[in-house]
């Protein structure tokens, strides 16, 4: 796990000191309806001359942000009641507790855009400083699918974590091509106390004639793998475009 995060942060560090990029602002026109920018180039100095992003992109050619691939942190909330249960060490009594419903979940992120940016373009630039290439349509909308990789909080007995493969489905906003925000429906994995320990709140367990003293949140006879729903806010950043 760690040779990946690591790998994820290297790759990141070299697209920072990537091809420089020149980016245009379009407005739109209240009249029009389309969106321009200043034209810096030629004609008259003493007249402003726009031009449009259809003109723009018959004249240099564009290409729009592809599937990406990118890290997120993301707040999660379940959108069920966690129970948690524990002996007493007073009297050995099963007591049952409201367990913890967010977490802090690092994952991997696919987006998918679905639309793009009608105000904001990038071109790379030569080092001269001169743009080249196509231009590149950022993303505004996209859809997202997200892998759970690692829980930051939450890893307590009862406690929404990551047992098993989870993740889940959604939106995102993108500010820029590199970060957006998203929210995602997800399902994540949790240890849950079975039925029979809740309906025992209050009493003593015995096991093979012996009262139970402590209860192991790993042993299936009184715990079970379930999947909780839960919404996340992500904070993503992206590695490819």
């Amino acid at each position: 796990m760690k040779t990946l995060i690591t790998l994820s942060l290297l790759i990141a560090f070299n697209f920072s000191f990537g091809q420089q990029k020149a980016y245009t602002k379009y407005k739109k026109d209240k009249t029009s309806k389309e969106f321009k920018t200043l034209n810096t180039s030629g004609g008259d100095n003493n007249q402003e001359e726009f031009k449009t992003l259809e003109d723009s992109e018959k004249e240099n050619g564009s290409i729009g942000e592809n599937i990406s691939f990118g890290l997120s942190l993301g707040f999660n909330g379940s959108t069920e009641n966690i129970k948690t249960v524990q002996i007493s060490p007073i009297d050995n009594t099963v007591i049952l507790n409201k367990g913890q419903k967010t977490s802090f979940v690092l994952s991997t992120v696919v987006s998918i855009p679905i639309s793009f940016k009608k105000n904001l373009t990038y071109r790379f630039t030569d080092k001269d400083g001169n743009q080249i290439g196509q231009i590149h349509k950022i993303s505004d909308w996209s859809f997202i699918a997200s892998v759970n990789l690692i829980t930051l909080q939450g890893a307590q007995s009862g406690n929404v974590f990551n047992q098993k493969i989870s993740g889940g489905l959604g939106v995102s906003y993108n500010f820029t091509e590199d970060f957006s925000i998203g929210l995602t429906y997800e399902l994540i994995s949790s240890r849950s106390p079975k039925d029979f320990l809740i309906q025992s709140s209050g009493k003593e367990i015995q096991e093979n004639g012996e009262t139970v003293t402590a209860l192991d949140i790993t042993n299936n006879e009184y715990f079970y793998d379930k999947y909780l729903g839960t919404v996340s806010f992500k904070f993503i950043y992206k590695l490819t475009k």
